[in-house]
């Protein structure tokens, strides 16, 4: 065993390499980390580890953890322990199968420990600036921690175990001694920022935190956040009041005329574009919509759906409101029985607060119109008119590669992605999305855009999404002309067994991501990550190793992303 341990030493320092890693519970730009560890099926009879993946930036250190057990909730419902020897001395720390870790995290209480030569130190996430993802159920997790955490002390290298039940479980590695991984100090450097400059139409969701935006110790926070991101319109969540909101948007911008809906419990959309229907959508209250009047000359009508979805460990009650949710979408499409007329083909926007931090199955639901309880909410519905799955938008923050939208440094739980932007792709066309955190943002753009590093933080406990846009009418034009540097043009042939041509025109050279998901948000293949010159392009896609089903071709050439679906029938 000991000869297996040095070599283990040995391949991993050959192994190891910076990575810029996004905590954003997405896997593609984990498919160059080389694997650290596996472990094999079936030796542990519950909670059984698959594979663990290393890798570092400047500032974290990241873990990739996968099971081959079913799916369980990091943050709650476990018995994970992570223990990492930070100076590589099993003399010192807390003594755990051969080595002294300075860390020890216990994922499903959210507590950890510090052991040196003073004594214990009991942890809270923020202690050691701990992200992880997905906030859901799921066989695969992403985390990081601080490098220089006082737990770890910048080091040069350190030696971890993963447990998966207190220190009886399986381990990961099984080998005594742990696995040995070396940062990395090649320099990866930040993020690309995403400017702020609004392309197109403008959508912002925020959850003000108990209708913040009217407290006058909290208001300025928010006046400078909405002058820097100019919307066009705002979907609110905890905001209950319903006479002042118009009133104080409109000092803000009174260049433009605002138009302000009802509230419906904590619910409110104010717009530019007049709201010509609302309504509330479920009988919890906790969903509501406003039908906007655009200036669109195609298709001059635009949804919004607003939610506000139960927290915490409530699962039962926010599946019940999805499920409902997708029942009157389905009774308004198919059956007109609705709060009001809706326009077939009308784009929808589904924003807010959903508080997904259980079962996976709820995303499925918004998404792909998947009821859970069928005796109560009848059959299944597909939410975009053409007989597809919604797009969940994955953002991350402006000048950091970190996507939560929710984050308390006092609360037990580490920050993750609460606050959600769902749309329908057949008829909206993404041209810029982020989450903004100025925390994350240097000063000179701070000073520029008249923000404060504090802002957001002192605002809210949630971070506002937002969503640049264009409509198009795909059934009419048959392709969505974008002024921008490139074309996605539709797959062909759509369905397709077992090849479909991807076309791609590239206005100018420009860094194209093309990658293919699953209606899950798996990665399935990447055809493209590179520099590529001006022109049209054909990519091809042979799915004759995948099974039949809709799958998401995902492209984005700087900071302008794009989607299409394909159906794959065999």
């Amino acid at each position: 065993m000991f000869g297996r341990f040095i070599t283990l030493l040995i391949h991993l320092a050959y192994l190891n390499a910076g990575h810029p890693i996004v905590i954003d519970g997405l896997w593609d730009d984990w498919q160059e980390v080389p694997v650290a560890v596996t472990d094999p099926a079936g030796d542990y009879n519950y909670d059984d580890w698959a594979e663990l993946k290393i890798t570092n930036d400047d500032e974290f250190v990241f873990f990739k953890i996968s099971l081959h057990s079913e799916e369980t909730l990091l943050q709650d419902w476990n018995n994970f322990f992570l223990y990492i020897d930070a100076d590589r001395d099993s003399l010192t720390g807390h003594p755990f199968r051969g080595l002294g870790a300075e860390l020890t995290w216990h994922f499903g209480y959210r507590t950890g420990q510090y052991f040196d030569q003073n004594g214990i130190t009991d942890l809270w996430q923020n202690d050691i600036s701990l992200r992880q993802a997905p906030t859901v159920t799921s066989t695969d997790f992403e985390i990081a921690i601080a490098r220089d955490s006082f737990p770890l002390d910048d080091p040069d290298s350190i030696v971890v175990i993963f447990s998966s039940f207190y220190d009886t479980g399986d381990y990961i590695p099984d080998n005594w001694g742990g696995v040995v991984y070396q940062m990395d100090r090649t320099v990866v450097g930040p993020a690309e920022p995403i400017l702020l400059e609004k392309e197109g139409t403008r959508l912002v969701s925020y959850n003000t935190h108990y209708t913040g935006i009217l407290e006058p110790d909290r208001q300025p926070y928010f006046e400078r956040i909405f002058k820097a991101l100019d919307p066009d319109i705002i979907a609110l969540q905890e905001h209950s009041e319903w006479n002042e909101i118009g009133d104080i948007i409109s000092s803000w911008f009174p260049e433009n005329t605002w138009y302000q809906g009802y509230t419906f419990r904590d619910l409110v959309v104010i717009s530019k574009y007049p709201i010509i229907n609302q309504a509330n959508l479920i009988s919890s209250e906790r969903t509501m919509c406003v039908l906007l009047e655009t200036d669109d000359p195609v298709n001059p009508y635009l949804l919004i759906l607003n939610s506000h979805f139960s927290c915490c460990d409530n699962d039962d009650d926010r599946q019940e409101q999805v499920d409902e949710l997708v029942q009157v979408l389905r009774e308004w499409r198919l059956n007109d029985n609705g709060p009001f007329d809706l326009p077939e083909g009308t784009p929808m926007f589904h924003v807010g607060d959903f508080n997904f931090v259980g079962y996976r199955e709820q995303i499925e639901t918004v998404t792909a119109g998947d009821i859970q309880d069928e005796t109560a909410y009848g059959l299944d519905h597909p939410l975009d008119w053409d007989g597809t799955a919604i797009i969940d938008l994955f953002s991350r923050h402006t000048h950091k590669r970190m996507a939560y939208t929710w984050r308390s440094d006092g609360s037990s739980f580490n920050p993750g992605k609460l606050d959600y932007v769902l749309y329908t792709d057949s008829n909206l066309s993404i041209l810029k999305h982020f989450v903004l955190n100025t925390l994350a943002m240097p000063d000179s753009v701070l000073n520029e855009l008249a923000l404060e590093a504090d802002d957001t933080n002192e605002a809210s406990d949630h971070l506002p999404r937002i969503v640049d846009f264009m409509v198009g009418d795909l059934g009419i034009s048959g392709e969505l002309i974008l002024p921008q540097q490139y074309i996605l043009s539709h797959p062909y042939p759509n369905p397709f067994n077992p090849q479909v041509i991807i076309p791609i025109t590239l206005a100018s050279k420009a860094h194209l991501q093309l990658h293919i998901y699953d209606i899950h948000g798996r990665l399935v293949i990447s055809l493209a990550d590179d520099v590529l010159p001006a022109g049209k392009k054909l990519f091809y896609w042979d799915g004759s190793q995948n099974p039949s089903g809709v799958y998401i071709v995902h492209s984005q050439a700087g900071h302008i992303m794009q989607t299409e679906k394909v159906i794959l029938l065999k």
